[in-house]
């Protein structure tokens, strides 16, 4: 669950340790109730959660529900580098300058 606070947001659910490109926040998009059953059948079909379904769709990596492990977050860390790169930001400015965020998760 997220919560404005000001000019930032902050995650309920998540320690303050994390790094700002791996935050958790939510897309969200209005279906009618046929567009839903189509995209649940769909998640269905493929054997994923709809969350899962429509990351997929959206060119997103998949996630586990719950909290990430740390090698999970260390695998998000360097698709979050790679996809600020693509798009031609500078990935240290959303990272501190050491893992040290990675004691403090656990």
């Amino acid at each position: 669950m997220w919560r404005s606070a000001g000019a930032r947001w902050e995650n309920l659910d998540m320690p303050s340790v994390l790094p700002v490109a791996l935050g958790r926040q939510q897309l969200r998009c209005q279906v009618n109730r046929a567009e839903m059953m189509l995209i649940e059948a769909k998640a269905r079909a493929e054997g994923k959660s709809v969350a899962n379904y429509v990351r997929s769709r959206l060119g997103l990596p998949e996630r586990n529900a719950g909290r990430p492990t740390v090698t999970q977050l260390e695998a998000e860390q360097d698709q979050a580098w790679e996809i600020l790169r693509g798009l031609g930001v500078d990935p240290a400015a959303f990272f501190p300058a050491d893992d040290s965020w990675l004691a403090d998760y656990r």
